[in-house]
């Protein structure tokens, strides 16, 4: 019997050979990606939000009636967490927790920049308070004024260290 000419068999599946390349393709894609896979974006969502917090201290202290230095609002950093509060820290007494005036936010009180521990924050000082203006001041409620150097935080989450300065002489932070 001569098998018919016009019947062809067909191969169902792949090759072990079209299998091979395909994993090698895949495998050169992958490297590729990874190289070029964004670092440093834990680094600079941490800077993002100490800024705004920064910012958010200032606009505080110019919008809530700022009188004496006590009365001043800022923002104290210890290791990766920090704390928008009125300077006579009246957030540590829960009778004046619930007022916004005395007091920051709950929401506000030891917050971390992330759930890493290996971000820190770092700087010349472990606070800083603005007045009315929205200036940096010192402990006694004057302006903080050049030629003293603007008050530099280093946020390092996954990259080398991010500068955040307030400038002295108008408070704005970069």
């Amino acid at each position: 019997m001569i098998p018919c000419p016009y019947r062809t068999s067909r191969q169902h599946g792949f090759t072990l050979i079209e299998l091979v390349m395909i994993i090698v393709i895949l495998g050169i894609l992958s490297a590729v990606a990874y190289e070029r896979w964004p670092v440093g974006m834990e680094e600079a969502a941490a800077v993002k939000e100490f800024k705004r917090a920064v910012r958010y201290a200032q606009h505080k202290a110019m919008t809530r009636q700022f009188t004496t230095a006590a009365a001043a609002w800022g923002i104290t950093v210890s290791a990766n967490r920090y704390t928008v509060q009125r300077k006579n820290a009246n957030c540590l007494l829960p009778a004046d927790a619930a007022d916004r005036d005395k007091c920051a936010e709950e929401t506000y009180q030891t917050r971390a920049l992330n759930d890493k521990s290996n971000t820190s924050i770092t700087g010349p000082t472990l606070s800083v308070w603005f007045n009315g203006l929205g200036e940096p001041i010192d402990p006694a409620g004057a302006p903080l004024l050049p030629p003293l150097p603007d008050i530099t935080f280093t946020i390092k989450a996954d990259g080398s260290g991010t500068p955040i300065n307030v400038h002295l002489r108008t408070g704005y932070v970069e």
